[in-house]
Order: C-alpha cells, then sequence, then structure tokens
C-alpha cells in the first residue's frame, strides 16, 4: 500500500438524488405537481463524502463501504471513481439488499430533507474491513452508525469490536453520526447506551448539535453553558477530542486530558490538544445548497489534524471547509484543495456574527 493511505473513512455509502429544485418545502401539496429541473446524481453518505472531499483535499484516503448489484450501485461507484479510480478499490459488492440511495430537498436558503433506503448498509460488519492490508493508516474514521442497522443494533458492540480492531493496528478512531429517523427502529433505542459502549474506543467524535441533542434526550438553546454540558457528558464516557457541529453557529470542541503516551501523540501534539476548549464560528458565504456540508467539515478537521495542526488552526480549517462545500448544490465538487482554503482563509475570509462564547 502506498504511504500516502493515512486516513480510511468507512461505514455508510449511498448516492443522493438531488431534482434541480427552486421552490420551498411549502409548496409541497398533496395531489399537486411540482415541476423540478434535471436530476443530479451525488454521493452520499460518510464514505463517499467525507472520503472524497479528503481527495479533494489533496490526501489519498482509502474507502471502505458497501453497494447491491444494480444499477445504483453502478452509479454510485462511477461517481466514486470519478474522483479518483482506486477510490472504488475496497468499495464491496454485496448481493444482501439493493444499493442505498437518499432523495435530497434542497431548496434555496432552507435546510434540506432527505428521503433515505438503507439498503446493504444494514449488513456492514467489522468483517468487511481487512485491516491486516491496511496496516500503514493512522486515521479510522467511521460514519453514519444510525442508518447501519448491525452497526447500531445490540448497543453498538460491531462497532466497538471494529475500533478495538483499529486501536489495535495503531490507528486513531474517529466517529461521526447522522440523526436517527425517530419513526424507525435506529430511533428507539438507547442512544444513550450505544454512546456509554462506543465512545471509550472513539478518540475524536464529531456529532452534530442536533443529533447529539436527540441521542442524550435533551433539549435546549444553544449556548456554552449547553455545550459545556453536552461534552461533560461525552467526554465522561471516554470520548478524547468531542467536536460539535453548529452549522450557522460554526463549531465547538473540547477534549479531555491527553498524555503523552497516548496513540494520538503520534500525530498531535498532545500539550496543545489535552483538555482544549474552541469556539470557530461559521464563514460568511453565498449558499447554494448545504448537503454533505458536515461530511466536508469533518474532512476539513480530518485533513488538518494529519498534519498535526494546533487545535485553533484545526477547527477554523474545518469551518472553511464546510463554508466551501455550501457553495454547490451537491455534495462535493465545492470542495477545493487544501492550499486554496488556506489562502482564502489568510486573506481575511469574513466570519459570521455569533453570540456564542467561552465562559470561564
Amino acid at each position: 500500500m502506498s504511504k500516502l493511505h493515512e486516513i480510511i473513512v468507512a461505514g455508510h455509502t449511498c448516492v443522493d438524488l438531488i431534482p434541480d429544485w427552486n421552490g420551498k418545502f411549502a409548496d409541497i401539496i398533496p395531489g399537486h405537481l411540482i415541476v423540478t429541473g434535471k436530476m443530479r446524481f451525488s454521493t452520499g453518505g460518510a464514505v463517499p463524502n467525507t472520503g472524497i472531499d479528503l481527495k479533494r483535499l489533496g490526501l489519498d484516503p482509502i474507502l471502505i463501504g458497501k453497494i447491491g448489484d444494480d444499477l445504483i450501485g453502478r452509479i454510485t461507484l462511477e461517481i466514486i471513481r470519478s474522483n479518483g479510480d482506486d477510490l472504488g478499490d475496497h468499495i464491496i459488492k454485496s448481493y444482501e439488499a439493493g444499493s442505498s440511495y437518499t432523495l435530497v430537498l434542497s431548496p434555496p436558503n432552507e435546510d434540506r430533507a432527505f428521503l433515505h433506503y438503507p439498503g446493504v448498509n444494514d449488513t456492514f460488519c467489522s468483517k468487511d474491513i481487512p485491516f491486516d492490508d491496511l496496516s500503514n493508516s493512522k486515521i479510522f474514521h467511521f460514519g453514519y452508525p444510525p442508518v447501519m442497522k448491525t452497526i447500531y443494533e445490540n448497543d453498538g458492540n460491531e462497532l466497538v469490536k471494529i475500533f478495538k480492531n483499529a486501536h489495535d493496528h495503531k490507528m486513531i478512531t474517529s466517529l461521526d453520526m447522522t440523526m436517527p429517523d425517530p419513526n424507525s427502529e435506529s430511533g428507539k433505542i438507547n442512544w444513550r447506551k450505544f454512546l456509554s459502549n462506543v465512545l471509550p474506543y472513539t478518540d475524536v467524535f464529531l456529532p452534530s448539535l442536533d443529533e447529539i441533542l436527540y441521542m442524550t434526550e435533551r433539549k435546549g438553546e444553544l449556548s456554552h453553558e449547553l455545550l459545556v454540558d453536552l461534552t461533560d457528558e461525552l467526554l465522561g464516557y471516554g470520548a478524547k477530542i468531542v467536536v460539535i457541529k453548529l452549522g450557522k453557529d460554526g463549531a465547538y470542541l473540547r477534549s479531555g486530558k491527553i498524555k503523552s503516551d497516548d496513540l494520538l501523540s503520534g500525530i498531535i501534539d498532545t500539550k496543545l490538544w489535552s483538555e482544549a476548549e474552541i469556539i470557530s464560528p461559521a464563514f460568511k458565504v453565498n449558499v447554494a445548497g448545504t448537503t454533505g456540508s458536515g461530511d466536508a467539515s469533518i474532512a476539513g478537521f480530518l485533513a488538518k489534524f494529519l498534519q498535526g495542526a494546533n487545535p485553533k488552526e484545526t477547527m477554523d480549517f474545518m469551518c472553511a471547509t464546510g463554508a466551501f462545500c455550501t457553495e454547490a448544490i451537491d455534495s462535493t465538487s465545492g470542495v477545493k484543495h487544501m492550499k486554496i482554503i488556506e489562502d482564502r482563509i489568510k486573506q481575511g475570509w469574513e466570519r459570521l456574527p455569533s453570540n456564542l462564547k467561552i465562559r470561564r
């Protein structure tokens, strides 16, 4: 394997079907026809989105996911390989179910809504990851357990097995979530129990605010106090670094004590990262679409983290990568090479105002 394959992205894989639509959700009335534009096909899920974003940033990741033996699967693989022939090398073709897809409704200046079919993602398990062939990698990132049945059932025991295996191979573990459908089986499991089981083996945890409020059964307006309360619980379960995505309000990082002999010390300065707290405001952009922006943010975080950047630089680059993503309607084409993003930050890129402050 090439020494450049330093990040593995595994987990949920699908394709997004995005109709070109300039209307509003209020326009959708039962029995009425709505004329739209052409259909766009884009990658969806943590594996294609975060993986392709890392490639566009200038890295050389390995993507591990599952597709079915069907047209949707062929489209998914074609899109992945169009961003790099080798990106499809570890995508598994399965006959257990159909390929996953998401119908994305993304009207201008509104958050998007999804109609999702998990498909063969529900069968993804530890046996699908050839760890012994991937031993040169430094970071193992896993995404979207709430839409992967084998991963979320039994309190996440399969994901624990995966993360333990990653640690045995000296890889730092990273975890991203997605919002469970409250009406599905995933929406009814005990997510607190899942987190308490999985987070002791999670080095970096990157949920959105809405996701983690749902999973911890909390409510409340965004505030520093709320973020501290949430991260107290998540760090208490065993996560070492917690990053909460806040959408238009940027992102928040808080870490626990990180020892100098920790696995993380192979990449970052543990003194700078230990017991750190950062609020990074969002950058000002003309938003074309928000699909994939969370995945892009994570790609930005992992790319800078791998470089050994300090927490502030890493968080600023994370928010900047997410902002680049929103300048395109699809999930990945807005993301540019790291140098382009870094140059825009250095040129004094304007940031959105934020009332969120760290209170000592």
